[in-house]
């Protein structure tokens, strides 16, 4: 990136509103270092760990930076051999190490979360020994505690016990009524470093003592009482041997420091980083900017605003920059303080910040490629130290910019060729855009010229968009037009501003045709968009009336599906219950049939039963739901509509039709049949209830001679039948033979429900032949 490129996009103003959102000195300087990167990596990685921090902030707080000094002076000072620190340089180097302990906390907030800023914290260098003895040694003033040593301790207590002595003593002087014309004023005081009392000039040859100093009025000296001099020779020397015990103490520190000034020199600079990505992320709160999207070929910026209109406090209208990864340049053009220049440096400035670690003042969705250059041709390039005219510094510019321009570099030109002869200059435009477009660099320009804007719209690669302006005060409305052609509006804002009318009736005649024509053509060429545009927009909104109609419908869907879901989830509930209740009657119908046989009461049962699923399969269904058609007849297969009961229909009555399924027969509705076509009629199922058989009335079977497996079967329904009659005994006749009958037989009785013990028949009712079965 080339330095003139930043400051013409004016990145170090940016910088510098950056840099005051830093709490420290370092942290400054930090944030006016920055630099942008063209390695997309890093630049991603910056974007990343902002991130982070913002994240973080709005969770946790502020990253707990503090307006620590430079170490520097105190790093310098420790390096000698023997040195010791004043008192005010080691609070310096104790501030930054608890500073440093409370900001590596807070970036360890969440490991897993904020790995980033965790890695910041583990780059902040430790030195506990160094900070335990500070707030050890270091009172909260900074100065050295008495207890840092027992000899200071000592040396402070000697100095105060002299000094209360040497207080009480002059006090009782100064408050003597003998000594009233004498002493000045009520007080003792210090000068050069001895006690001394204020007597008045007129008595002082009367008083006894040494002059140490006198009034600035000269009223009063300020003289050391002869019974005072010992004393406060002691009190010197005692204050002495305190001062050198401090020093000692210091010294000690100090020496601590110097073996820690390499940690501690990193500790400075890493806390710098950490200060500066905290006023990033303040800046970024403070003026609403978002996390752009690095890297691809499409420049989106939504709702773009330039950061120094934002630091002006004025008004800010966003404005949407768009280059599709197919373009590789964009045509600017509109009316003279429409915005096309802010819209041109807003571009180039957004991306400088994006690759120097910076959110952008966009909505969000904002994206970027990462530049390799930008280079920018902006202003007034005029320089009268160089001797360059505005168009000679801007041609001297344009050839830097081609040599450096390629794949990967954002060009900015703002009006290229303007400065000369205007078909000379419009003919130089041309010319250098292809040439940038022949180098393969993104480019972004802004035009009045009609030259220029023809070419621009035959030129495939380029996209055009235009400032619009009110059709009736013509003011600028700061909003681009994508595929419009702007016009530049000279003479009508000459006219709002008051030129003379001949003036301005002299330039309309001597408007070349040629310009003239092409004013025309782009003015119908706008009329043709702007109507395109109205076209495309009420399409838009029949689109997305579309869309939400169909939203509705699929949610309506969705709702009916969920109903349905519900109602068969209710019916199959319902179901089920009923089914359990009609399989616990039946057990018991079943329980009292063991105990004493009714056919009677299974047959009122069985009714019951039909009559209970009547009843359920004619629960009303709504008629639209029934299928379209022939008319169901006597003998089709039917269902019932929405419930899923398929039978044979056996009558049609009218209204109302009977419908057999297995051994039930039920009513329903004739509109709630449907006709199930190709199903076969379903089998008959038929319950009748036997007589008892003359092997029951026994209460005997005998197997001889047959399988184990028929023997088996024959038994199970033997056993089935006798305990609905109700017998409590029976007896299974299987003879003796190899024994497998006998064990078959006496298996299954051991694992039937319906036996509760079995045993051999006594010798003389068949002995091993026959076993005798209790049932249940």
């Amino acid at each position: 990136m080339r330095r003139r490129d930043l400051e013409t996009l004016e990145l170090p103003r940016v910088l510098e509103a950056v840099a005051a959102h830093a709490r420290s000195t370092a942290g400054r300087d930090a944030v006016r270092a920055l630099r942008p990167t063209i390695e997309l990596a890093e630049a991603r990685e910056r974007l990343a760990r902002l991130g982070e921090a913002t994240a973080l902030g709005d969770e946790a707080g502020a990253i707990p930076t503090a307006d620590v000094p430079l170490l520097a002076p105190a790093l310098a000072q420790a390096a000698p051999a023997g040195a010791a620190l004043e008192s005010r340089r080691l609070v310096e180097v104790r501030d930054v190490l608890v500073v440093a302990r409370h900001v590596r906390t807070h970036l360890r907030h969440d490991l897993d979360r904020f790995p980033r800023l965790a890695a910041l914290a583990d780059a902040l260098p430790e030195a506990p020994e160094l900070e335990a003895e500070l707030l050890r040694t270091l009172d909260e003033s900074g100065e050295v505690r008495e207890d840092a040593s027992p000899a200071l301790a000592q040396a402070r207590r000697a100095s105060r016990d002299l000094r209360a002595k040497l207080e009480a003593q002059l006090e009782r002087v100064v408050h003597d009524p003998a000594n009233a014309g004498v002493v000045g004023d009520d007080y003792v005081t210090v000068r050069n470093g001895r006690y001394v009392l204020p007597i008045r000039t007129a008595a002082a040859w009367s008083f006894e003592g040494v002059v140490q100093d006198r009034s600035s009025s000269s009223e009063t000296v300020f003289v050391e009482p002869l019974f005072a001099v010992e004393l406060n020779n002691r009190l010197v020397l005692a204050a002495r041997t305190e001062e050198e015990e401090e020093r000692r103490v210091r010294a000690a520190l100090t020496h601590l420091v110097r073996v820690h000034a390499e940690p501690l020199a990193a500790l400075e600079t890493a806390l710098a980083r950490v200060d500066a990505l905290a006023a990033a992320a303040a800046f970024a709160r403070r003026h609403g900017a978002t996390a752009p999207a690095l890297g691809g070929d499409v420049v989106d910026l939504p709702g773009a605003r330039h950061p120094l209109l934002l630091l002006s406090g004025r008004p800010v209208v966003p404005v949407d920059i768009r280059l599709d990864a197919g373009q590789r340049g964009l045509a600017i053009t509109g009316p003279n303080a429409g915005g096309k220049t802010v819209a041109l440096k807003t571009i180039g400035l957004l991306g400088l910040m994006a690759q120097s670690g910076l959110f952008v003042p966009t909505a969000e969705g904002a994206r970027l490629p990462c530049f390799g250059a930008v280079l920018a041709d902006v202003g007034d390039e005029q320089s009268i130290e160089h001797d360059l005219s505005t168009f000679t510094g801007h041609a001297e510019n344009l050839a830097a910019i081609a040599r450096a321009a390629g794949p990967g570099s954002l060009v900015l030109l703002d009006e290229p060729g303007a400065g000369t002869d205007p078909i000379e200059g419009a003919a130089l435009a041309v010319g250098v855009i292809e040439d940038l477009l022949a180098r393969d660099a993104r480019l972004v320009f802004t035009t009045h010229f009609p030259q220029v804007k023809t070419f621009a719209l035959a030129e495939a690669s380029l996209a055009l968009a235009a400032f619009d302006v009110d059709a009736t005060t013509g003011s600028p409305r700061y909003r681009l037009d994508y595929h419009a052609v702007g016009q530049s509006f000279a003479l009508p804002i000459a006219r709002r501003h008051g030129i003379p009318a001949r003036a301005l009736e002299t330039a309309e005649r001597l408007l070349a045709g040629e310009s003239r024509d092409l004013a025309r053509a782009v003015a119908r060429l706008e009329e043709s968009r702007k109507a395109l545009d109205a076209a495309r927009e009420t399409a838009r909104e029949e689109t997305a009336k579309l869309r939400a109609a169909q939203a509705e419908i699929e949610t309506l869907r969705a709702d009916l599906r969920a109903r349905q879901r519900a109602r068969w989830s209710e019916d199959l509930d319902a179901s089920r219950r009923f089914l359990r209740e009609l399989r616990l009657e039946g057990q018991a119908i079943l329980d009292a049939q063991r105990a004493k046989p009714d056919a009677a009461a299974l047959r009122r049962f069985a009714a019951d039963a039909a009559a209970r699923v009547e009843a359920m399969a004619v629960a009303e269904v709504p008629p639209e739901a029934k299928a379209p058609g022939r008319p169901p007849r006597v003998g089709d297969v039917v269902e019932v509509v929405g419930r899923g009961i398929r039978g044979e229909l056996v009558e049609v009555a009218g209204e109302r039709a009977r419908v057999q399924r297995g051994g039930l027969r039920f009513e329903v509705p004739v509109d709630q049949l449907r006709l199930v076509e190709g199903a076969p009629a379903r089998e008959r199922v038929v319950v009748r209830v036997e007589q008892p058989a003359a092997e029951m009335m026994r209460g005997e079977i005998n197997l001889v001679g047959q399988r184990a497996r028929e023997a088996v079967d024959a038994l199970s329904g033997f056993l089935d039948r006798a305990v609905r009659t109700g017998l409590g005994e029976v007896r299974v006749v299987h003879g003796v033979g190899s024994g497998a009958l006998r064990k078959a037989v006496q298996e299954f009785l051991a694992r039937s429900p319906y036996c509760v013990k079995f045993r051999d028949a006594h010798p003389e009712a068949g002995g091993p032949g026959v076993t005798v079965a209790e049932l249940a």
